[in-house]
């Protein structure tokens, strides 16, 4: 069976059960992988695996859970299984399903199909990545492709039904040249004639180069430059804490600041459910309800929470479009673009840190969102508006709101970021904050 059949017969089983609600989100997912290193390819992979959520509601319980076991007897069988184990649940408040059904026309609302079909081209492309960082410095590179087809298909009890396509492409690559010396590059589509691996390449090459005989920073507060994959990285956690589940389980800075200042007059961030170029995101959510473009903070000022039904109930307030069953999402996240070049915010930065990549950010408290974070591959210290010289062994920390509202610049241009550090694909510029902390890695 297709995928819109296959939620036929889950949505009929818990009909016929007597279930009051009930959602079937079905998902079908082709990806095609290459993996390099050493400057040569050593993996190449075709995985496609499908699976489907299943929500089922009656007398003031609920369940959810998901199957990969798509014959239809093990859909009727697992629809069974959840509807029985509601009788062990406790009851919770949470809001029906509206009665009046939406219909999504199956779309494929930016779908490239040449991406869809890429395959014996990814070599090619990883050997264009490898040859750019050679070019520019790396003598030795290694990274993943990832080229992703996801079909989607959701049907309710109470009608509501679509499906779409969506694709993607990632590259990730880190070029090493001398002992620890490293840089990292990465390049993501929703298209192929958007993909780069060259420019990836030339970065994590030039970067690796650029890092040969770095040393530690003195302990202090600098004026520290993200590229858009460092940020991203934080902005995803702020994405995060605008969620109203977030704030009810008490782990979200943004915690009774609706309407307050929270980041820099000069910084916003929306949430779009779709937009051309966006790499995630569906026109509908998990309840199947119309996704749209939210404006999570605006001028600095804290807009809204993202809401499911629930939790909009809860709020006294309406669905954001942004289900999550249990917990509202962010689908692609923007921040607003400034006026300034790469070049105009080295300058002007006189004297501070420049940061191209980051791993292992934790938090101290989500609470209060004092977080610290490793800067590793690229990173420079900047003494008269110049990059003076590469840097190693240091951590960077803060609290996301002082951090934000420190905001002093933004860049014009704009990157799609995500890897395994940033899950919910951001739109993200060059960002100077100022007044963060740098401490040394191993003191």
């Amino acid at each position: 069976m297709d995928i819109e059949g296959l939620n036929e017969l889950a949505i009929g089983t818990a009909d016929r059960l007597g279930a009051e609600d009930a959602v079937a989100l079905t998902s079908k997912a082709r990806e095609r992988m290459i993996r390099f290193a050493n400057s040569s390819v050593t993996v190449v992979n075709h995985v496609e695996e499908a699976e489907m959520m299943v929500y089922v509601a009656k007398g003031k319980r609920r369940g959810i859970a998901s199957t990969s076991n798509l014959e239809p007897s093990g859909v009727k069988r697992f629809v069974s299984d959840l509807f029985a184990s509601l009788k062990g649940l406790p009851q919770s408040e949470y809001a029906s399903l509206p009665d009046a059904a939406k219909k999504y026309p199956s779309a494929s609302a930016g779908f490239d199909r040449k991406l869809d079909s890429v395959g014996p081209e990814l070599p090619d492309l990883a050997k264009r990545a490898i040859g750019a960082s050679l070019k520019a410095g790396g003598k030795r590179s290694a990274g993943v492709i990832e080229a992703s087809t996801v079909s989607s298909a959701i049907l309710t009890s109470s009608g509501t039904k679509g499906a779409e396509t969506r694709a993607s492409i990632k590259l990730n690559i880190r070029s090493f040249a001398a002992n620890d010396a490293s840089g990292h590059g990465l390049s993501c589509s929703a298209t192929l004639a958007g993909f780069d691996p060259e420019m990836a390449g030339e970065r994590a090459g030039s970067d690796a180069k650029r890092m040969a005989d770095a040393s530690e920073p003195q302990a202090g507060k600098y004026r520290v430059m993200m590229s858009p994959t460092v940020a991203s990285n934080l902005i995803e956690i702020v994405g995060d804490s605008a969620s109203a589940f977030s704030v009810d389980a008490g782990t979200s800075y943004l915690t009774d600041k609706l309407g307050k200042k929270v980041a820099a007059r000069q910084f916003s961030l929306t949430d779009h459910g779709s937009v051309r170029g966006g790499l995630g995101g569906r026109r509908f959510d998990d309840e199947g309800m119309p996704t749209k473009s939210v404006k999570i903070i605006e001028d600095g000022v804290l807009s809204t929470y993202l809401h499911n039904l629930t939790t909009a109930r809860k709020w006294k307030t309406e669905t954001t479009g942004n289900a999550g069953l249990v917990q509202p999402h962010a689908w692609n996240l923007e921040v607003g673009a400034g006026d300034a070049s790469y070049e105009e915010m080295v300058r002007e930065m006189g004297e501070g840190i420049i940061l191209t990549s980051n791993w292992y950010t934790r938090f101290k408290n989500y609470r209060t969102g004092e977080f610290s974070t490793v800067p590793r591959d690229g990173a420079y210290l900047v003494k008269g508006g110049e990059v003076a010289k590469p840097l190693k062994g240091m951590r960077v920390g803060d609290d996301l709101q002082r951090a934000f509202s420190s905001v002093q610049m933004l860049s014009k241009a704009r990157e799609w970021i995500e890897w395994w550090e940033v899950s919910t694909p951001t739109l993200c510029p060059w960002v100077m904050l100022d007044g963060i902390t740098v401490t040394k890695a191993y003191e």
